[in-house]
């Protein structure tokens, strides 16, 4: 069985636009990397979508994937060795953050202050921070903080939000970082609605998902 946690991450990634004086020798790593990134995510989305995501082809996909992901940290590692690189264009510096993003969690421990150093220094969005923090919490069992994460459960295709910690308070959250509103991110993103109610009672069924997803790992 594959659950297969989407991460909005990727979906911004058909909002950026390429510009011009960069660093040709990384940028172009960097495209490379984009291209692989993206490419295996987005026939993972595609097969989601048609219900398969307990099919072999999936399941090749998804290992396929996880390789990949190492080949691209290892490069984006090396780019990082003299730290974050300046005058990339803004698909250079979002596939720098999207590597890490689809890390490891102690990879992401190690890179966190870098990415917040590229939030400050505006070599990266906000935003991105958000959904590292996100992820970050709930790889160590805690609650998701701007409501970044779905989960999907692969039996029955029905999507979730995973637990927040302050649910009442997520959209002033998400706005202080420059995100949507809960009701438009997962309405345009997911095709879902954004409920309140409808969470707290949803809330003790993904728990228990991500129990036994934990336990079978």
């Amino acid at each position: 069985m594959i659950k297969i946690i989407v991460s909005i991450a990727m979906l911004l990634a058909s909002s950026i636009v390429t510009s011009q004086n960069q660093p040709q020798n990384i940028q172009t790593q960097l495209d490379s990397i984009w291209k692989t990134d993206q490419e295996i995510r987005f026939k993972l989305i595609k097969l989601q979508q048609e219900g398969k995501m307990n099919s072999d082809e999936t399941k090749e996909l998804a290992q396929q994937m996880k390789t990949q992901d190492s080949v691209n940290l290892e490069k984006v590692e090396s780019i990082l060795q003299n730290g974050w690189p300046d005058d990339l264009n803004m698909q250079g510096n979002q596939t720098i953050f999207l590597v890490i993003q689809h890390a490891d969690l102690q990879t992401q421990n190690k890179y966190l202050p870098v990415i917040e150093q590229a939030v400050q220094d505006n070599k990266t969005f906000p935003a991105n921070l958000a959904l590292l923090k996100d992820r970050m919490a709930l790889r160590e069992g805690k609650k998701q903080i701007y409501g970044s994460q779905i989960f999907i459960d692969s039996n029955t295709g029905k999507k979730y939000v995973q637990p927040l910690q302050n649910p009442e308070g997520v959209d002033k959250l998400r706005a202080e970082v420059g995100l949507p509103s809960m009701e438009t991110y997962l309405q345009q993103s997911f095709q879902m609605d954004w409920n309140l109610k409808e969470y707290y009672k949803n809330l003790p069924e993904v728990e228990k998902l991500l129990e036994e997803r934990k336990s079978a790992k």
